[in-house]
């Protein structure tokens, strides 16, 4: 399996439903709450979750559901707990817990950037209540509080107590950086109890064997979620579920171009290019041996536009994405604004160049992260004027 369409995938906001990306940012300011607010979901918010659900519950074969307004299955250390994810799926799937790990995983962070609080909860409510939520044949896993956090835990604050790299790991003191990086991530994973009981080990040539170190209670629920973290941490690949499961990772390719911007009595406007593929984004291409990141931004923004540039290194945002299978591409904009040339759009890639208000701009770009980098470079542009 692997979330290279889901988490990482541009989502075509006229196409695919619109979803929150996930990556380290979300699985750094995740941490448990176990206190919330009255508050309900808004519409939007539900709407959102609903779609991503909807979205698992296709990939995966998984019955994932949200429950709203219901708080019958939470007592105790849980306060105010009036909305839940309910896991379930087909009892004789055999992966059926690391599945919903995986997958739940992948709510439960998109949640956490949408600024919500959530919770895993294994065996502290009452599955009875939960019950009812199931079809023929299917079995409960666990569940997840989820809603506006009360809680006055930074976002910041330390994470629980982890394994060291060396507890969690073999074959890593002369392992490439990512395999270090996707450790880390691994350290940011919730699990049951705080066992952290996996094991990642680097094998030959590249791949690498995930596998449980006990057999606790949702030890393969853990798995799941070790696994997204660790393939998050490692910029994308492919797992195989089971305990032993073999990562692949994917082949990494990076781009760059630029938000390109200019300014006069009328007002401001921004570039944007319409792709002989149809979709509107902005200019930018393959990073080519020898080159920075801003020479390459410069070089697209003159073959694909005509236009010299001057590049504003101090704004970098990076869009990940999966532009196929096996592959995962890192796009590194920065500002720009035009110096000279002859404005044309290059033929054989780009049908159409034009120049349009930020609002009008946020509203035509066909991917949500790039309408997300739009907006950082409008705010910071604002700010600049004040």
């Amino acid at each position: 399996m692997s979330i290279t369409d889901e988490k990482f995938f541009r989502f075509s906001r006229h196409k695919t439903p619109p979803a929150p990306i996930s990556n380290k940012k979300e699985m750094k300011k995740r941490i448990s709450h176990r206190r919330y607010l009255p508050q309900p979901l808004s519409d939007t918010e539900r709407d959102t979750l609903e779609k991503l659900i909807d979205h698992c519950n296709r990939r995966s074969g998984l019955h994932i559901s949200l429950i709203c307004n219901r708080p019958e299955p939470f007592t105790g250390h849980l306060t105010n707990v009036r909305n839940y994810l309910v896991f379930t799926g087909q009892a004789g799937d055999v992966h059926l817990e690391e599945k919903c790990g995986y997958y739940g995983e992948q709510i439960i962070l998109a949640a956490t950037a949408m600024g919500l609080g959530t919770c895993w909860i294994g065996g502290t409510y009452d599955k009875n209540s939960c019950l009812s939520h199931l079809s023929k044949g299917e079995r409960l896993v666990c569940v997840a509080a989820l809603g506006h956090s009360a809680s006055t835990s930074s976002p910041h604050s330390p994470h629980r107590s982890t394994k060291s790299i060396r507890e969690l790991s073999v074959n890593h003191e002369d392992a490439p950086a990512w395999f270090t990086e996707a450790l880390a991530a691994v350290q940011l994973a919730p699990s049951s109890m705080n066992r952290q009981g996996v094991f990642f080990e680097l094998l030959p040539n590249g791949p690498v064997r995930g596998t449980v170190t006990d057999s606790e209670a949702f030890s393969m629920v853990d798995l799941g979620i070790a696994k997204l973290h660790f393939e998050l941490g490692a910029n994308g690949g492919d797992w195989d579920w089971g305990s032993g499961g073999i990562f692949r990772r994917a082949i990494q390719e990076k781009s760059c171009g630029a938000i390109v911007r200019r300014t006069d009595p009328s007002g401001t406007e921004y570039l944007l290019i319409r792709h002989n593929g149809g979709h509107w984004s902005f200019p930018k291409g393959h990073v080519e041996a020898g080159e920075s990141e801003e020479q390459t931004a410069y070089r697209e923004i003159l073959e694909e536009t005509g236009l010299t540039t001057e590049i504003d290194s101090s704004f970098r945002q990076i869009v990940t994405y999966s532009p196929k299978n096996g592959v995962m591409k890192d796009v590194i904009f920065f500002l720009a604004r035009p110096t000279g040339g002859t404005e044309h759009a290059q033929e054989e890639e780009i049908a159409q160049l034009g120049w349009f208000p930020y609002a009008e701009a946020v509203r035509i770009v066909t991917f949500t992260t790039d309408a997300e980098v739009l907006e950082l470079a409008e705010e910071l542009e604002r700010k600049k004027g004040l």
